[in-house]
């Protein structure tokens, strides 16, 4: 684990401990604006400013410690990455400020379809990530259908009336016997929704697995190995 990235917010929860802490009037004032400019620069390192979504510094963080978690828990997460389709297109015929609505509200689409405890990126442009911690294959596809329908059947308004946005969608489950590192996994994730895209956008491309399972194990060592594997969806 990169233990530089997890400074940011260890020092944030210091701050807000020994906040609680302090008794001297005079103190406690000091140390609470430095505790708010600190959080406002938390949130400006890790948060994407115009969805208020995880930016791809936090995202690239959270795959990493995703990643060790499966391996040391034995348990399986799922990675969805979300396309905008046409958003050039978007852009050009209904201008930037309507584009950066659409992100806007894709964002907030993805804050109220998944649960607290996923973890909806902004990872770049037009694109989105989500970790789904604890998801297999079933509860993985359905969270994408779900998404691509919330998204589909949005009212959004153009300058020009109504406007229909649709997302292709990647996504594959991850598995604690995976040899793949967090940029091969999204490699393979983005593939797939590279092929969401080829056949004809508005489409999920979806894979349960991506490596085959570790032969020679009997019967109890696979049950040893594959426990824990249970969709929460």
């Amino acid at each position: 684990m990169n233990l530089a990235s997890d400074l940011p917010e260890k020092a944030l929860f210091a701050l807000r401990e020994l906040y609680q802490k302090v008794e001297n009037p005079s103190f406690r004032e000091k140390l609470d604006l430095i505790r708010q400019a600190y959080e406002v620069l938390y949130q400006e390192y890790s948060k994407d400013f115009l969805t208020g979504l995880y930016n791809r510094r936090s995202f690239e963080e959270a795959l990493e410690k995703a990643i060790e978690r499966a391996r040391r828990e034995e348990i399986s997460f799922t990675l969805l990455m979300l396309d905008i389709d046409h958003f050039k297109k978007i852009n050009d015929t209904y201008g930037h400020d309507f584009g950066d609505q659409v992100l806007r509200t894709i964002g907030q689409i993805l804050l109220k379809t998944l649960r607290k405890i996923d973890f909806p990126a902004r990872y770049g442009g037009e694109e989105f990530t989500v970790i789904l911690p604890g998801t297999g294959p079933h509860g993985g596809f359905g969270a994408a259908r779900r998404l691509k329908r919330a998204i589909e059947s949005y009212p959004f308004e153009g300058p020009q009336g109504r406007v229909k946005i649709t997302v292709s969608i990647g996504g594959a489950t991850y598995r604690p016997y995976y040899r793949l590192g967090a940029r091969e996994f999204l490699r393979e994730v983005d593939r797939l929704l590279y092929s969401a895209k080829e056949a004809g956008r508005n489409a999920i491309a979806f894979k349960a697995e991506l490596e085959p399972a570790p032969e020679g194990l009997t019967q109890a060592e696979r049950a040893l190995l594959f426990r824990g594997f249970k969709d929460e969806r």
